[in-house]
């Protein structure tokens, strides 16, 4: 290849990203434009319902799955035929239970499992379709006496849903009742089958959950709400039987030593594609200054917390503590090369889109920021790359 090729094809600009953002306060899935250092709004939707939370894409069929928490009405499931600018079109619209707050893929994407906070479910459905989803089961759980933090732990509150690196296991951290569950699933089955339970700390309230394949070990880290801790677990795998998971460890959200203030609620927890890092999200603990988006003074944001994980033992070690780029990160997501993560700040109305060095795992400079939301808190809470 020649030089002055060569030098061409650098010059090019590079493809512009679609990033998906959810908001409560305006009602919509946002979709917005990644272009270099520019973040611009290419559309909005308001198919999902008052409260549109999490995301799910199934990229293989370009298609979204979007979910409506429904506080002030009925909740849904929402369908997207997805396209290259951004665009989305309504595929179906399904009213399910009350308060769906996160869902994953299964069964060669044919099904989509579903956690279900207020009403304390567990929920399946046929996706195969995704012009005509349809309820496949539904198993609904109750407690014999409040938890530790009875005001938050009245009830079960189921409130994440993940594949495990096997795809047989669905595995959902129940915050109300300290426990994750463990599900089996079978493509040829209708639904998912409980299996096991995976007791954690009392008052500790899990959250969200990740799994780190490191090698031949797998590790289970989950993200308690509650407490302000990360769990991790070893994994072993026998045969068809359901995984055992060992607790390693309890560590603050900080790292080991650190201390968060009162009413600090952990949010979100990811494992980097390359499974060398874990990152978690905090809110409400409004802990660092950064530059204000507007050019004008300082403002407060909450923290990104970057840990290594030791391929060996699963230990993490601290290597980061980075700007969310503002306050109540909910939700946010890397792309699949890692080397990017998009941060959804609930209560300043802003989607940003920070570098990352996939190297280190350490979170750089802000590559592009958009307004998402209109209107006080309950801004934009879950922000996903179309890829």
């Amino acid at each position: 290849m020649s030089k002055k090729l060569i030098a061409f094809l650098l010059a090019l600009p590079a493809s512009a990203e679609i990033i998906y953002a959810t908001s409560y306060n305006d009602h919509t899935v946002t979709s917005l434009k990644l272009d270099g250092s520019s973040l611009t709004r290419v559309s909005q939707n308001l198919d999902c319902g008052s409260e549109p939370t999490w995301l799910t894409l199934d990229k293989s069929k370009s298609v979204l799955y979007c979910l409506n928490e429904g506080w002030g009405g009925s909740s849904s499931i929402t369908s997207y035929r997805t396209s290259a600018s951004g665009t989305l079109e309504t595929l179906d619209v399904l009213s399910v239970l009350k308060s769906p707050v996160a869902s994953t893929l299964f069964a060669n994407n044919s099904k989509l499992a579903v956690a279900h906070y207020d009403t304390s479910a567990f929920t399946t459905f046929s996706v195969a379709d995704p012009t005509n989803l349809s309820l496949l089961g539904q198993q609904t759980y109750q407690l014999t006496a409040p938890g530790t933090v009875p005001e938050r732990q009245d009830a079960p509150h189921l409130h994440d849903a993940i594949l495990d690196p096997s795809k047989k296991f669905i595995l959902v951290p129940d915050l109300g009742a300290d426990l994750i569950r463990v599900f089996q699933v079978d493509d040829g089955a209708a639904a998912a089958t409980a299996v096991t339970s995976i007791p954690t700390i009392a008052g500790s309230g899990p959250r969200h959950v990740a799994f780190a394949k490191a090698g031949r070990e797998t590790f289970l880290y989950s993200f308690n709400e509650l407490s302000n801790t990360i769990s991790g677990y070893s994994v072993t795998y026998k045969r068809d039987a359901a995984p055992e998971f060992t607790r390693l460890f309890d560590v603050p959200s900080g790292g080991p030593g650190t201390t968060v203030p009162a009413g600090t609620k952990a949010a979100e927890i990811e494992v980097s594609p390359d499974q060398r890092f874990v990152i978690v999200s905090s809110r409400g603990e409004n802990s660092l200054d950064i530059p204000a988006f507007d050019g004008e003074g300082t403002i407060k944001s909450d923290p990104l917390q970057v840990f290594a994980v030791n391929q060996q033992t699963g230990a993490l070690t601290h290597v980061q503590t980075a700007p969310a780029g503002g306050r109540n990160p909910r939700g946010f997501s890397l792309n699949k090369a890692g080397t990017k993560l998009v941060s959804a700040l609930q209560d300043d109305n802003r989607v940003v889109v920070y570098e990352r060095d996939v190297r280190t795992g350490k979170l750089g400079k802000v590559l592009a920021h958009a307004t998402v939301g209109s209107g006080p808190n309950n801004g934009p809470n879950y922000a996903l790359f179309d890829e």
